[in-house]
């Protein structure tokens, strides 16, 4: 199936609304942004406080580091959802230009034959299937902390043992033997809540556009493979020159295209890959210790596929790049060239074997985005794991 080509916004509307919704789209409103920043940083600064008071004060204190790992996994979400918000406000400009990029190359699919409109959809769909999965996973997960406490509440009044039961375990100073007070529950739910809701629309809007830019990449790199095949059939040595130079000017833009993904996501998947590295194994053992306790933490168990979800996807559709650059590689040695006798048509085809000998990848700080990167987290995460099961397991 196939999937007409309109426009980036019409294409990937989930995260497109996603980021509208928390003012970090590019063409946000301005007095919305700046109404949406400072309300939604400061109910990610009231949640990350008052967890870290409950991490240091309350949990630690008191030995309970089940609880330490159970706080210690939202607070991570705090900083991790403001620095993510924060990349797309500095970086805005930027991820409009590869946005523009895609819209253009759109365009100019139209105008292409139904079996290249057919491989500009494909990576399309890819696309919007990326959307879709974290659609799901986020919502899941950001709907079990409020759909939990209701259930609980509903049970305990069915029991008849009213009690009003907050989102997050947290404890405050002064507050906190009021903190059952309606009008004080109803604020600290409501702040959870607008966090909650702020997280979800991080994860729906973000996480998705690195995937979505990778993909793009990689179709329009399988459209210069699928253009090589047929450089030298049925055409003049003249013609063959100037569908070589077209082709040569589109690597160009695609190299630059992948320069400037590289430069926004460098420093953000180093981040993602230290704090997954954190996040499955603690979200992991909150699980599995609900499991013995028979209280089901199933927002857990979300969770953990998210945390999955956070830092595989961009490791296989990384993979995904640097295998349509080594595609490219081969189809550019098999495109017939040592049947042409033209020798600026040689020349030009060695020039374009030996830029392609490496092949594009995006980088961090000290890894290249690839499975290989997310095998090396899957094996920091599960040495984590079996430490703090032997330790407070």
């Amino acid at each position: 199936t196939t999937k007409k080509l309109y426009k980036f916004e019409d294409i990937f509307k989930i995260s497109t609304i996603a980021l509208h919704f928390n003012g970090s789209h590019p063409h946000a409103s301005r007095n919305l942004r700046l109404f949406r920043i400072i309300y939604e940083h400061s109910v990610t600064f009231f949640c990350f406080v008052s967890l870290m008071y409950s991490i240091i004060f309350h949990d630690v204190k008191n030995e309970l580091y089940t609880e330490v790992i159970k706080n210690g996994v939202m607070a991570i979400v705090c900083v991790t959802v403001t620095f993510k918000f924060r990349i797309l406000l500095k970086n805005r400009h930027d991820i409009q230009k590869l946005i523009d990029s895609i819209n253009h190359d759109y365009d100019l699919a139209k105008k292409l034959s139904e079996e290249e409109q057919l491989i500009v959809s494909k990576y399309a769909n890819m696309g919007v299937i990326v959307c879709k999965c974290w659609l799901a996973a986020a919502l899941a997960t950001g709907l079990m902390f409020p759909i939990k406490a209701f259930i609980l509440m509903a049970y305990k009044y069915s029991k008849d043992e009213w009690e009003l039961v907050q989102m997050f375990d947290l404890h405050w100073p002064l507050i906190n033997e009021i903190k059952n007070n309606l009008f004080i529950f109803t604020f600290i739910f409501v702040n959870c809540f607008s966090f909650d809701a702020f997280s979800v629309s991080m994860y729906i809007g973000f996480d998705p556009l690195g995937p979505i830019f990778l993909l793009h990449a990689c179709g329009q790199l399988d459209l210069i493979c699928n253009r090589l095949k047929k450089l030298f059939s049925e055409r003049t040595t003249a013609d063959a020159k100037e569908k070589l130079k077209l082709i040569n000017l589109k690597l160009i833009e695609i190299y630059r295209y992948v320069k400037r993904i590289q430069d926004i996501f460098v420093v953000l998947y180093e981040f993602n890959m230290k704090t997954t590295t954190f996040l499955i194994p603690f979200s992991t053992f909150q699980f599995v210790q609900s499991l013995r306790g028979k209280d089901i933490s199933l927002e857990f168990g979300f969770f953990t596929v998210c945390a999955i979800f956070h830092f595989y996807m961009p490791c296989f559709y990384g993979s995904k790049l640097v295998d349509m650059s080594e595609k490219l590689h081969q189809s550019i040695y098999d495109c017939g060239w040592e049947m042409e006798r033209n020798m600026e048509i040689r020349k030009t085809i060695l020039f374009m074997q030996t830029r392609t000998t490496v092949p594009l990848v995006i980088k961090t700080i000290f890894y290249s985005i690839s499975l290989d990167a997310f095998g090396e987290m899957a094996r920091q995460a599960y040495g984590i794991y079996n430490i703090i099961s032997a330790a407070w397991g």
